[in-house]
């Protein structure tokens, strides 16, 4: 008894004495990538040429491979994945998005990571522009779209594979008037020397005050008068840090809402603005007009050639700006005046003119029914048929631009002009013919020059 005792004691001792020689090291695990066994049949742009307003199913073993460029890691995208092809020399990229009933996608679709995509049975529409693969959803009106795949399902369709790119084999450069096209919705992008409208500064991402369905749309200018909304989501995990107050580089994935183009990040990280900051010396955003009113601002001078209308001051989503409408007049002639309070050109130099204007209802490019835009050195502020009035070469919305669709009007160089000046907005119309019932609408005018 003794014996097996004392036996007992040693064999502890030799155990705690050996095993102390052990090093506490493990040894992970390999990870082994296991790829798919498929085999792409079909083009994302096959795919794309086919699909259209209406939901329609797929009904053929068909799979198509794309990368992953969005990411919900930080919050910004929800159950949602957009995809893009690589683009060539000669191929733009083509993006689609495929909305997920899940969360934490990024775990198993990373940035760069292609994926398999198996069509067979799945839905396609095309909504606001931009392709939608995944399941079929049906509203309240009966009316079908493409909807989430559900828990179950998505892994089954989305086949992630074991290649994996950089972003940079991915995201494109683009300037701002580049970047406003359907053709580019769903795919990463970046914008340079943009910096965000005068609104957003000392704000946070995300406003309570703004929000619009769940997230809050900043503006995102250049110097050219273009605008992209630049979106984030309440839960987004950069929501309520400031917005920077600089000029420099974003990036994001282009998306559509109506008739508005939207930039959505994938985090903080996508915005860096470490450049000085332009500020117009001249500036007039509209804000302060009173919907459906005439518009009266201090200043500005709102005047009747022909006919009997004014131009209005219009709000449409939080957003204020100057419209002319006819608004079903019988008036065979309207011409009105919108001209600005005056501008010190004096005070500094290299002075550039700037703003946005869009478009509804207008049938033909014509004189007949247009905007026009100039320039005055001696309008007296009550008589504009005794001004000179000079007119500006401006990027201006044409009849095939998509109605209420804001261009920029480009960089208007003005540095030739002393003194005081005024700018002009004049409209034609007539509110007889249908066909010359077009209305215009002019947002963001502003004026930057050197010191």
């Amino acid at each position: 008894m003794k014996s097996t005792f004392y036996k007992s004691v040693l064999f502890l001792l030799l155990t705690i004495i050996f095993g102390s020689c052990v090093t506490d090291e493990v040894v992970a695990p390999k990870l082994v990538c296991t790829q798919p066994d498929l085999v792409t049949n079909k083009t994302v742009s096959e795919v794309h040429a086919t699909a259209n307003a209406i939901v329609t199913q797929h009904k053929y073993d068909d799979i198509i491979e794309a990368y992953v460029v969005s990411s919900d890691e930080s919050g910004n995208f929800f159950k949602s994945i957009s995809f893009q092809t690589l683009a060539t020399a000669t191929t733009p990229a083509i993006g689609f998005s495929v909305p997920v009933d899940a969360t934490n996608l990024y775990i198993d679709y990373r940035l760069g990571n292609k994926v398999y995509i198996k069509l067979k049975d799945q839905y396609t529409d095309i909504s606001f522009g931009g392709m939608r693969i995944g399941s079929i959803f049906v509203n309240s009106y009966n009316e079908g779209g493409v909807g989430r795949l559900s828990q179950n399902e998505y892994k089954k369709v989305l086949n992630a594979s074991c290649t994996n790119v950089k972003e940079e084999a991915l995201v494109r450069s683009l300037t701002m008037s580049e970047l406003l096209n359907d053709s580019n919705l769903n795919t990463l992008v970046e914008l340079s020397d943009v910096q965000f409208s005068a609104l957003a500064i000392g704000r946070h991402y995300f406003e309570e005050t703004n929000n619009v369905g769940g997230a809050t749309n900043w503006g995102l200018v250049d110097k050219l008068g273009n605008q992209v909304y630049f979106r984030t989501s309440s839960f987004s995990d950069f929501a309520t840090k400031i917005v920077p107050n600089g000029s420099g580089k974003v990036k994001g994935i282009l998306t559509k809402y109506g008739s508005d183009y939207q930039l959505l990040p994938r985090s903080e990280k996508d915005v860096v603005m470490t450049g000085t900051r332009a500020v117009p010396f001249f500036s007039e955003d509209f804000e302060k007009v009173v919907d459906k009113s005439n518009l009266s601002l201090p200043g500005w001078a709102n005047m009747v050639q022909k006919g009997t209308l004014f131009w209005k001051g219009t709000v449409y989503s939080g957003n204020g700006y100057a419209e002319f409408a006819i608004s079903g007049t019988k008036v065979v002639s309207n011409i009105a005046w919108l001209i600005s309070p005056k501008i010190d050109m004096d005070v500094h130099t290299k002075e550039v003119l700037t703003f946005r204007s869009a478009q509804h209802h207008l049938d033909v490019d014509s004189s007949l029914n247009s905007l026009e835009v100039y320039v005055s050195s001696n309008f007296d502020g009550l008589n504009f048929a005794a001004a000179t009035w000079t007119p500006l070469v401006v990027n201006l919305p044409k009849q095939a631009t998509p109605w209420y669709q804001f261009v920029g009007s480009g960089a208007v160089d003005l540095s030739s002009y002393k003194g005081k000046i005024n700018i002009a907005f004049k409209y034609t119309g007539s509110g007889k013919n249908l066909a010359l019932d077009g209305a215009f609408q002019v947002d963001d005018v502003q004026v930057f020059g050197d010191k």
